[in-house]
């Protein structure tokens, strides 16, 4: 982590004195140094899987936020001992519905919003905001101030120094007080990003505040029902307001490799055949598959004809414009290792007809590793020209992909995902029946 320079330990403050103190804040310690011009990150942090954790000392304290290596072994570990279904994620409701038997309030050491990573800092916001929950259901509103100076490796250059400021309190609270502090905060010039890193099914009246207020949204579809996080997703291109999902981030290594793929001319018309594409998902959530089949048919322009669902797999029907058949599946697959986020691609395997005769047609399989790429080669896949890839699928932390948001956009919707989206909610609005 790059060091920073902080300024004060976090200072408690009386909510009504933050807005006062922080106009203050600069020109009382540096009068060359107004703070960095750049924009306000809000994050909704509740951390539920660390605080469980650490209330029934599965974890040491202090709570920091952060999905931990620890946090993540440690989740893992207790479904599998508990008997709780292999294809439930670490972030799911189930899991925390178990562990929430055994806790008993008690206050612990909370420094979330106090530290953040250095792949955020070194984008130098001007002002991070961190709304920290608590599983105390009787937790009055505490506000913690502090500021801070990314140390930079160029000694002639002057620190571009930023503030923090912590709410912390239980659900409610945040809702009724909470949030007319950040009315407060806000600064008017600069833009305003949410990073809402927890479930989308959760405290909807203070997402809905950050909607309506032009904020732009920083989510993740993996973390949430489906149909709420879809909701949520069409919600924003129809009234044209700027997000970004890190579920559709995490696709991206599976859309580049699968680009490469048909990106010597000679592999072109295999595209105009495809028949058939299956993609396993470890978990239940469908939606990074739905995205990934959606991103897939409105590249090559095929419209979306019917869908059909069982236990173990989703099957959507497109047609050409030709009128030719293309039938995808979504199938979850139970390991034994459980995700991190549900609904995670984990293999896909295309097939093209371009001929009667199989040694000219085409299979594609593309695996998280090898042992998912053998299980898609069954079925007398190796007649056909076989092209096979492992795609990395190296853990990256929330934190990294938000700091990577950050960095590269300007907060406009990604014209591919929002494209993704209108086809996933068509899809999704005929699959709803099923559910």
């Amino acid at each position: 982590m790059k060091p920073q320079l902080t300024l004060q330990s976090p200072l408690e403050l009386p909510h009504q004195e933050i807005s006062n103190y922080l106009n203050q804040l600069w020109i009382s310690e540096d009068e060359d140094n107004s703070g960095a011009n750049t924009f306000t990150l809000m994050i909704w942090q509740p951390a539920w899987l660390e605080q469980y954790l650490v209330q029934l000392g599965l974890i040491d304290g202090p709570i920091i936020g952060t999905l931990s290596p620890e946090i993540i072994k440690v989740a893992k570990n207790l479904i599998l001992e508990k008997g709780i279904s292999r294809t439930t994620s670490i972030n799911s409701q189930e899991l925390l519905t178990f562990l929430k038997g055994g806790i008993k309030n008690k206050d612990y050491e909370d420094f979330r919003g106090q530290f953040f990573e250095s792949s955020i800092s070194t984008l130098n916001p001007r002002r991070l905001i961190t709304l920290a929950p608590t599983l105390n259901k009787e937790s009055e509103i505490k506000t913690f101030v502090s500021a801070y100076c990314p140390l930079s490796d160029n000694n002639m250059s002057q620190p571009i120094c930023g503030d923090l400021v912590v709410i912390r309190g239980d659900s409610n609270s945040i809702n009724e007080k909470g949030l007319k502090i950040i009315n407060e905060l806000s600064i008017k010039d600069l833009p305003s990003w949410l990073w809402w890193n927890g479930s989308l099914d959760e405290s909807p009246e203070i997402f809905d505040f950050f909607t309506k207020h032009g904020t732009r949204l920083i989510i993740d579809t993996a973390n949430g029902s489906p149909k709420r996080c879809l909701e949520i997703l069409n919600q924003s291109i129809n009234l044209n307001k700027d997000i970004n999902d890190l579920n559709w981030v995490r696709l991206k290594s599976w859309r580049e490799s699968l680009a490469m793929i048909f990106d010597p001319p000679s592999r072109r018309a295999v595209l105009d055949h495809i028949t058939e594409i299956d993609i396993d998902i470890s978990g239940s959530n469908p939606l990074q598959a739905l995205f990934l089949i959606s991103w897939i048919s409105d590249k090559l322009d095929w419209g979306f004809a019917k869908i059909d669902k069982d236990e173990e797999f989703i099957k959507i029907e497109f047609k050409r414009n030709n009128g030719e058949k293309i039938v995808t599946s979504i199938n979850s697959l139970p390991l034994g290792n459980p995700s991190i986020h549900s609904g995670q691609v984990i293999g896909l395997r295309l097939i093209s007809k371009i001929s009667e005769v199989q040694k000219n047609n085409t299979c594609v399989i593309l695996g998280c590793e090898s042992v998912e790429c053998m299980r898609l080669e069954a079925g007398g896949m190796a007649d056909m020209q076989l092209i096979e890839q492992v795609v990395p699928n190296t853990f990256s932390s929330s934190e990294s992909d938000v700091s990577k948001l950050l960095g590269s956009s300007r907060g406009n919707t990604s014209p591919l995902f929002e494209n993704a989206i209108k086809i996933a909610v068509q899809i999704f609005n005929s699959l709803d029946k099923y559910l």
